[in-house]
This record gives C-alpha cells, sequence and structure tokens, in this order.
C-alpha cells in the first residue's frame, strides 16, 4: 500500500511539473537565465558541457570588463589610449562579433529547450514574442556598438594618422587651433581664427591665446627659414598680415623642401614668433566642417548679448539677424555668431569665438557623443585636419576631464593694449607668460579682468572674453 501510494505520489507530481503552467512559467526562466548568465539555461536543462563552456566565457568577459574598469581607474591615459588605438578597436569589434553570434545562438537554443510547441497557442505566442524581443535586443545593442567601435576607427585613422610625437616644453603643450575658411573667392588657406591653446601637462589648466588675423609687422624665429626672406618679420605692407602668411609661404618648396604644406609651416613659425611658446601640434577647423558638427550634437546653447547679423557687406539686403538672449543655436546660427563682423569687428568676433568654444567643450556631453556619434564623425572628417598623432588621443582626452571645472584664461593680442600694426612684440610675450604663470599658481580670477571697460564694448559685452581670468563669467 504505501509502495503503491508512492507510486501514485510521483506520477501526480510529474502531473504537477508538466502542467501548462509551468512549463510557460520554464519557458520565460530559459529566456531569464540566458539574459542573465548565458549558458545558464543549458546548465539547467540541456547540454551541460555547452552551458559550462558558456558560463566560463561569460565569466570570464565580466572579470576582464571590471579589470579594464578598475585599470581605467588607476591609469587612466593607457585605459584612453585603447580607446583610440584602431588596432584595438578592430579586434574589439571582431570580439563583440563573435560574442553576439555564441549569445543569440544560445537564445536559440533556450527556447527550444522551452518546448514553446507544446504550451497553449497563447503562452506558446507569448514565449516567441519575448525571445524574439530579446534576440532583437541583444542583436541591434551589438550592431550599434559595432558601428560606434568603427566610426571611431575610421575617424582616427582618417584625422589623427600623423606618427611623430612631440613632448610638453617647459611642462606645457601648446596647440595651435586654427579656423580656417577657404573659398571660390580666396587664394589659398586664410585664416580666419589663430588661436593657441597653452596646456599644463599634469593638471589641464589652460590659456587661450588669441591672435587677430590682421596683426601686421609679425617676426619669425631665426630658426624659421621664413626668417632668411623677412629677417625684420612680415613687415611688406598692410597687405603683409599675418593670416596672409600661409598665401605667401604655400608654394615655398624651397624653403620647406620636406613639408606637404609649407604655408601652414610657415603660419605655425609665425605664430611661435609673436606668442614666443613653441607649437606642440596644430589642429586646423574648417568652418563648414564646424557647422555640420553644432547639427550633429543637436545646436549649443548660447547667451547672446547683442544682435548678430546673419550677413556681410555684399550681401546687407538680407538684413537677418540672431537676437539677443539665452537660446540653442544650430549649425548655421552658430557659424554666423563666430564670423559675422557686420555692425562688429575682429576683436568682438574674437570673443564670441572663445564663448563658443567653451560652449562646445562644456556642453558635450559622453552622452551626446555616444548618442551622435555615426553623424559626428562625418563632421569629422571634414572639421579637422591635424598633426596630433592617435598615440597621443589619450593623453588630452585625460588632460580634458582633468580641466573640466578649471577656470580658463584668456589673453587676446588686440587694441588698445596692443598696437596692431607696429605691435611690441616684447611686451606681448611678457603677457602671456604672466597669464600662464597665473594659470600654473591657479591664482584666483579677478574680477575686474571680466569686465574691463577698456577691452568691451557696449554694444557686445562678450568681446570682454578676449582678456579674462574666467572666460566662462565673461560669456
Amino acid at each position: 500500500m504505501t509502495h503503491r501510494a508512492s507510486l501514485l505520489g510521483r506520477g501526480y507530481a510529474g502531473h504537477r511539473l508538466d502542467s501548462p503552467r509551468l512549463r510557460f512559467r520554464r519557458a520565460l526562466a530559459l529566456c531569464a537565465m540566458t539574459v542573465v548568465a548565458p549558458g545558464s539555461a543549458q546548465v539547467a536543462v540541456g547540454r551541460r558541457w555547452v552551458g559550462w563552456v558558456a558560463l566560463t566565457a561569460w565569466a570570464a568577459l565580466l572579470l576582464g570588463g571590471g579589470y579594464y574598469v578598475w585599470h581605467a581607474g588607476t591609469d587612466r591615459v593607457s585605459a584612453l589610449n585603447n580607446a583610440f588605438d584602431a588596432d584595438a578597436l578592430l579586434r574589439l569589434r571582431i570580439g563583440l562579433a563573435v560574442v553576439v553570434i555564441a549569445w543569440l545562438a544560445l537564445f536559440i537554443d533556450a527556447w527550444r529547450l522551452a518546448r514553446p510547441f507544446s504550451l497553449t497557442f497563447w503562452r506558446g505566442a507569448l514565449v516567441m514574442v519575448v525571445n524574439t524581443a530579446l534576440v532583437a535586443a541583444v542583436g541591434g545593442s551589438a550592431v550599434f556598438a559595432s558601428e560606434l567601435l568603427q566610426v571611431q576607427r575610421d575617424v582616427v585613422k582618417t584625422v589623427f594618422k600623423a606618427t611623430k610625437t612631440s613632448a610638453p616644453l617647459e611642462g606645457r603643450y601648446n596647440i595651435l587651433l586654427i579656423g580656417a575658411d577657404s573659398g571660390k573667392d580666396r587664394t589659398g588657406i586664410r585664416p580666419d581664427s589663430l588661436t593657441v591653446a597653452s596646456i599644463d601637462a599634469g593638471t589641464g589648466r589652460t590659456v587661450l591665446v588669441s591672435i587677430p588675423r590682421n596683426l601686421q609687422n609679425v617676426p619669425f624665429p631665426e630658426s624659421s627659414p621664413m626668417h632668411q626672406v623677412y629677417p625684420y618679420g612680415y613687415n611688406c605692407g598692410s597687405e603683409c598680415l599675418i593670416n596672409a602668411v600661409h598665401t605667401a609661404a604655400q608654394n615655398r618648396t624651397d624653403l620647406y623642401p620636406n613639408s606637404a604644406d609649407p604655408g601652414l609651416d610657415a603660419t605655425i613659425d609665425a605664430v611661435e614668433g609673436v606668442t614666443d611658446l613653441k607649437i606642440n601640434y596644430y589642429v586646423m577647423v574648417n568652418l563648414k566642417g564646424f557647422r555640420k558638427l553644432v547639427d550633429a550634437v543637436g545646436g549649443v546653447e548660447m547667451d547672446v548679448k547683442t544682435r548678430i547679423a546673419k550677413f556681410g557687406h555684399d550681401d546687407a539686403w538680407k538684413q537677418q539677424y540672431i537676437e539677443p538672449g539665452k537660446q540653442v543655436l544650430d549649425g548655421d546660427n552658430a557659424l554666423w555668431y563666430a564670423r559675422s563682423r557686420v555692425q562688429s569687428d575682429d576683436y568682438t568676433r574674437m570673443g564670441r569665438q572663445k564663448c563658443l568654444m567653451a560652449a562646445m567643450l562644456d556642453q558635450l556631453s559622453p552622452q551626446k557623443v555616444v548618442l551622435n556619434a555615426k553623424d559626428i564623425a562625418a563632421s569629422g572628417k571634414e572639421l579637422l585636419s591635424t598633426n596630433l598623432p592617435a598615440k597621443e588621443l589619450g593623453q588630452f582626452a585625460d588632460l580634458a576631464l582633468k580641466s573640466r571645472g578649471e577656470k580658463v584664461r584668456t589673453v587676446s593680442l588686440v587694441p588698445p593694449v596692443v598696437n596692431t600694426i607696429t605691435p611690441d612684440f616684447a611686451a606681448i610675450h611678457r603677457m602671456i607668460d604672466e597669464a600662464i604663470q597665473k594659470s600654473e599658481r591657479n591664482v584666483p580670477p579677478d574680477p575686474k579682468s571680466t569686465d574691463d571697460p577698456e577691452t568691451s564694448k557696449p554694444n557686445d559685452t562678450q568681446s570682454s572674453a578676449n582678456t579674462t581670468d574666467d572666460l566662462a563669467a565673461s560669456c
């Protein structure tokens, strides 16, 4: 009697375990197990050796990811360098594809183990929908991540293809930022803006030195080939402005025999003569590409202090303006904000350019970069040309992270402090050196420096950004 009852009990228990409700729950559980721990479904009800191999590989990936996060916390530069290494990005993309294919195969096998066709129609359909959604989510996320990796790799290989590195000088990197605007009505590249970003190699604290495009009589260092032609400076008349150096030297392969762009090298020499700073790298920003970059990140929020004309002298009939007030500028308006000189001048425009640069750096969050990576990369290929090598990107990304929240000091070589026709270059060198010394000592900002009546104009208060101890406060 006891033995018979036991058999009945087992039969009843087996019947309960095979009930439609429990089979349905088991099917959902197998899907969930594959999400959380790929291979665990196979360990539970399938080929155990397949499950254990998958679980072991999954554990290894988690440990590797944890190690990378720990490593990034202890050696951030090295971790960032991996993010900009074209070969590492390719290996990661291939590895991602292998992992995802294996994961999708485990999902399909878990669905098979769930025996969906033994369920009622609606329960089987629900299991099918859940499993398909999970497969689509994993597959879609993998495709998105793979595209990001490919985009990153394309940008690194296309834009940052230089290999020669330059060590910091006296503890600082000096980067020349060139706003280039070549067009049908222009001969060669005539830079619209020249700015040196002098960055402390340890702290990331930055001093921006802006050079007006109409600066005359610029000196060339004695080591420069241009010094042979202009031993007393670029003093050939009112047309010999610093932004014309590129055009004057663009075909001088006799002076720069090993140069791919003699005009650019001559411009760098001129900037070194003006600032007494040795330039490590240059970054040339194409203004048309800049418009696309702004659109790619969804615009940039600016506090426009005064009406900005969206026309030049030749098309004044348009009478279109950017009105004052806080607003999000799209690419076209951001470009006019940076370039407009009608009802303004070069110097107030320089101040606006600094404000726009600061706003872009502050608002370009990692989330925006990830979500708009493809559009950013597409604009980046048109936006930038540089001799900054990919192997240095980790170092500069780390400095950018360090500098967030730091005050940015600015020095602009503009009237009345600097006479752009007959500049006192010794005084200019002292101005720049003083700003750098303050930055290195982290001297608190001088409130007066953001509202100097001699350097700010009533019709455009953002010109105070030209020379200030706190760029954000001036904007």
